[in-house]
């Protein structure tokens, strides 16, 4: 069974830390996580904004809240999965799930962005009814392991909360 719940440091640490250490792109989605207290310390500081994408009891990834706006009604959304918990399509339920219950907390829009060179990504904010509206050029700037900086251009997503839901199954929710 799949579901969305809160993080907790101790339990999850070694799941977020071998996601980490398994998929070198998720180091792009937070500060660099190579041990087990690099791990909890990155749970204890995304708690409040996040929640573990849970599978079989086991935290396979998160989707993330952040940056809540409520004079306007935004917030800035992001996801990402362990290696072996993708193309599924639970990231995509994911990202739906905890949008549907922003908006019925009252939230009006959800932005997200995606590297244009990362199509599973930007597949996953489609499928769960994000539209797009734009890309920023050489928005990002990442260096690689060489220390050879490189610029990527991201794709800019919304979706408001009176635009059609996709036809997902939400996940449940602990």
């Amino acid at each position: 069974m799949s579901r969305l719940r809160p993080w907790d440091s101790e339990r999850d640490a070694a799941a977020v830390l071998a996601a980490f250490l398994g998929s070198l792109d998720l180091h792009r989605q937070a500060p660099p996580i190579e041990t087990l207290d690099d791990a909890r310390d990155y749970l204890t500081a995304i708690a409040a904004d996040a929640l573990a994408i849970d599978q079989g009891g086991e935290a396979v990834g998160c989707v993330m809240a952040a940056e809540r706006e409520p004079v306007h009604g935004t917030a800035w959304m992001s996801y990402w999965l362990a290696p072996a918990a993708r193309g599924r399509g639970l990231a995509s339920r994911a990202l739906d799930t905890l949008s549907r219950r922003l908006f019925a907390h009252g939230l009006h829009r959800l932005e997200l962005g995606a590297r244009a060179n990362n199509p599973a990504s930007i597949a996953v904010a489609e499928r769960a009814g994000y539209v797009r509206e734009g890309v920023e050029r050489e928005r990002l700037r990442y260096v690689d392991e060489h220390g050879l900086a490189t610029r990527f251009d991201v794709v800019r997503f919304a979706r408001l909360a009176t635009d059609p839901a996709p036809d997902l199954e939400p996940l449940a929710v602990a």
